[in-house]
C-alpha cells in the first residue's frame, strides 16, 4: 500500500502546483485556429468527425485531440476553464501511468518516486499542461505510457493481448501528434533494458509499429510542407543546423535540473556563437562517457537514449515549424533524464549521504513546485504570456506583434498600436505587424494610414494572400470597387482558403449589384467552413435579390438557427416572407427582430399589422 500511498501523493501535490490554469483563458498563439474557431470543434456531428479526420490544422494531423476538443465544447460550451481542467486531468494520468511504467521496470520505489514527482511538478511539463493547444502532448503521451506498459506486460507474460494493446495505443497516440512516432525505438530500448544486449530478433515484432510509424512520420512531412510550416524562419545552411540541434539538446539537458528563461517562445539565432559549436564537443564527450562507463553502461545507455529518441526529431536540424526551442518538446523525452537524476540519487540515498539527500531533494523538489505554480500564471492569458516573453527577449518582434492582436481584440487600439509599432521598430520588414496594423487603423476609420501599411506589407511579402484581402477591403471602404476586386482576385489566387477574402469580394459585388458573383463566393467560402451564420445571411440577401425566394428563405432559416440571437436576420427573413406573401410570419419575425433590439421601421410594422 506504500507504493499507492507515494503515488496519491504525488498527484495531490502536481494538481496544487498546476491548480492556476483552471482560472486561465484562451491564447491567441494558436488556441484560435486549433479550438477556438475550428469549424470541426464548434459542431459535433458525422461530417465534422469525418473533416477531423481527412484533414490538418494548419499542417498537423492531430484528430484525436480535436475531436476531444469537440466533445468537450459540445456538452460544455467554449468554457476555458473546462478545455483547462481536461489538460491538467490528463497529465495527472500521465503522472500516474509514469509511476507504472517505473514498477514495471523493476525500480524500486525511491527510484519510481523521484521519477514521477519530477515528471509530475517540473516546471518544463507548464508548456503542455497550461497551453490548451497542447492537449496533442498530454493526450498522445497518455496513449504512449500506455503503450509501452502493454507491451512490458506482453514481453514478460508472452500474452498476445497485451502486445495488440500496446498496438492500439500506439495507433491512438499517432492520431493525437506525430511526435509518438518514437514509441518503436523505445520498445527496442526496452528490450535492451532487460535483456543488456541488442539482437536484430527484437525488431521482427516491432515491424508493425515501424511501418505505423513510418507512415505516420513522412504523412506528416508531407502536410508540414504542404502547409509551408516544415522549414524554421532561420535562413541558416543545414550544417550550421547541425549545431543548433546539438545546442539544443545541450539546453534541454541543463535544463532538466536548472529550468531557467523558460518562455513560451525562443528567438532564433541570427548567427552561431562559440557556445553552438562547443555543444557539439559536448555531446561527443558525453556518449564517450556513456561508453565507457563500464557496469553503469546499462542504465546510462536506457536513460540517454530514452531522451535521446524521444527529443531528436525535434531540434530543428531539418526544421518543424517556427519554434527553435520548446519546452513541450521534453514532455515525454525528460522521463528518460529524470530516470537517470533518480538513479544517481539511490546511490547516495543508500550511502551514509541518506540524509543530506533526503534534506536538499526536499528543497529542490519544493523549489520546483515553486517555479511551475509561477510558471502557470504567466499562461493566464494572451497578455501575460507575451509580457513575459518580452520581459525576458526585450527585442523579439513576434512577441510584440502578438500582444498586439490580443489588444486590438479588447478594443485597446492605442495599446495595440504601441504594440505594433515597437514589433516594426525591432524588424522593420515585418510583414505581418504592418498588416495587422493597417487593420486595426482599418478599425479607427484612418483609410489612408491603413492603406499605407497594407502597401508596405505587400511589398515585404507579395506571396501574402491576407495583405491582399486586406487592402481590398480598404478600397472596397473607399469606393473603389476596380482595384478592391484586383487585390481580392489576388488573394484568392495565392490562397483560395482565404475565407476573409471571399467574404470581402462577395460584399464588393453586392455593392455593385452582382448578386449572382456576390452568392458564388458566398458559396465558395461555405465549402470551405460551413454552417457560419452571417454567411448564410450574407448569401440569404443575394438569392432574395435574384429572387431566389426558396434558396434565400432556406439560408435565412439556417442563419437563425446557427444564431437566434441575430436580430437583423429576423429582420431579413420578415422582409422575404413579406415578399413571398407571408404577412403574418414577416409580423412575427419583425416584432422578433424588434425584441432583439433592432431598430423597426415603424411604418412597415403599422403596415404589417394592418394586413
Amino acid at each position: 500500500m506504500k507504493k499507492w500511498h507515494l503515488l496519491a501523493f504525488i498527484l495531490l501535490v502536481t494538481f496544487l502546483v498546476f491548480s492556476p490554469v483552471l482560472k486561465s483563458d484562451f491564447v491567441n498563439w494558436d488556441d484560435d485556429v486549433n479550438v477556438t474557431i475550428n469549424p470541426n470543434v464548434k459542431k459535433l456531428n458525422t461530417g465534422s468527425i469525418i473533416d477531423m479526420f481527412t484533414h490538418t490544422v494548419v499542417g498537423g494531423y492531430t484528430p484525436l485531440t480535436t475531436l476531444s476538443f469537440a466533445v468537450e465544447n459540445h456538452f460544455f460550451g467554449m468554457k476555458p476553464g473546462v478545455f483547462h481542467f481536461n489538460n491538467l486531468l490528463l497529465h495527472l494520468l500521465c503522472t500516474m501511468l509514469v509511476f507504472v511504467l517505473m514498477r514495471k521496470l523493476e525500480t524500486n520505489l525511491f527510484v519510481s518516486f523521484v521519477v514521477t514527482f519530477l515528471f509530475g511538478i517540473h516546471p518544463m511539463r507548464v508548456e503542455s499542461v497550461a497551453w490548451i493547444t497542447e492537449r496533442k502532448d498530454v493526450l498522445y503521451s497518455f496513449f504512449y505510457l500506455l503503450s509501452l506498459i502493454s507491451y512490458i506486460t506482453f514481453y514478460k507474460s508472452k500474452r498476445l493481448i497485451f502486445y495488440f494493446l500496446a498496438l492500439l495505443a500506439f495507433i491512438f497516440a499517432l492520431l493525437s501528434k506525430i511526435q509518438a512516432v518514437s514509441l518503436p525505438l523505445i520498445l527496442l530500448l526496452i528490450d535492451y533494458f532487460f535483456e543488456k544486449k541488442f539482437q536484430f530478433k527484437h525488431v521482427l515484432d516491432k515491424i508493425p509499429f515501424f511501418i505505423l510509424s513510418l507512415v505516420t512520420g513522412l504523412t506528416g512531412i508531407y502536410f508540414l510542407g504542404h502547409e509551408g510550416t516544415l522549414e524554421t524562419s532561420t535562413v541558416l545552411p543545414f550544417i550550421q543546423r547541425i549545431f543548433i540541434g546539438t545546442y539544443s539538446f545541450c539546453v534541454y539537458l541543463i535544463k532538466s535540473v536548472l529550468p531557467y528563461q523558460l518562455s513560451a517562445i525562443y528567438p532564433n539565432p541570427v548567427k552561431l556563437s562559440l557556445l553552438y559549436y562547443a555543444s557539439a564537443l559536448l555531446v561527443i564527450l558525453l556518449a564517450l562517457l556513456i561508453y565507457k562507463s563500464g557496469k553503469y553502461r546499462k542504465v546510462l545507455i536506457f536513460g540517454s537514449l530514452f531522451f535521446l529518441f524521444n527529443v531528436m526529431f525535434m531540434l530543428q536540424i531539418v526544421g518543424a515549424g517556427q519554434a527553435f526551442i520548446a519546452d513541450r518538446f521534453t514532455y515525454i523525452a525528460y522521463i528518460g533524464l529524470f530516470f537517470l537524476i533518480a538513479w544517481a540519487l539511490n546511490f547516495l540515498f543508500i550511502s551514509k549521504w541518506k540524509t543530506y539527500v533526503i534534506f536538499l531533494g526536499v528543497i529542490y523538489l519544493a523549489v520546483l513546485a515553486t517555479a511551475t505554480w509561477n510558471r502557470t500564471q504567466v499562461w493566464k492569458n494572451t497578455e501575460t504570456l507575451f509580457s513575459d516573453v518580452i520581459r525576458k527577449y526585450p527585442k523579439f518582434a513576434i512577441a510584440f506583434n502578438n500582444l498586439g492582436l490580443y489588444y486590438r481584440e479588447q478594443n485597446q487600439y492605442e495599446k495595440a498600436m504601441a504594440a505594433y509599432g515597437k514589433s516594426i521598430e525591432i524588424n522593420p520588414e515585418g510583414y505581418l505587424s504592418y498588416s495587422n496594423r493597417g487593420e486595426t487603423y482599418f478599425d479607427r476609420g484612418e483609410i489612408d494610414k491603413a492603406l499605407e501599411d497594407m502597401n508596405m506589407a505587400i511589398k515585404l511579402k507579395p506571396d501574402y494572400s491576407k495583405a491582399w484581402s486586406n487592402r481590398g477591403a480598404v478600397f472596397g471602404s473607399k469606393k473603389e470597387f476596380a482595384l478592391a476586386l484586383k487585390d481580392l482576385d489576388k488573394a484568392i489566387a495565392l490562397d483560395a482558403k482565404n475565407l476573409k477574402a471571399y467574404t470581402n469580394r462577395s460584399l464588393v459585388y453586392y455593392s455593385l449589384g452582382n448578386f449572382e458573383k456576390a452568392s458564388q463566393d458566398v458559396t465558395s467560402y461555405l465549402q470551405i467552413k460551413r454552417d457560419d451564420a452571417d454567411i448564410l445571411n450574407l448569401r440569404g440577401l443575394c438569392f432574395s435579390r435574384l429572387n431566389k425566394n426558396q434558396e434565400a428563405l432556406a439560408d435565412f432559416n439556417k442563419s437563425i438557427q446557427l444564431n437566434p440571437k441575430a436580430g437583423a436576420f429576423f429582420q431579413n427573413r420578415s422582409s422575404l416572407l413579406y415578399k413571398m406573401g407571408d404577412t403574418k410570419g414577416a409580423l412575427i419575425d419583425i416584432l422578433k427582430a424588434q425584441e432583439l433590439g433592432v431598430q423597426v421601421n415603424p411604418g412597415y410594422l403599422q403596415m404589417l399589422k394592418t394586413k
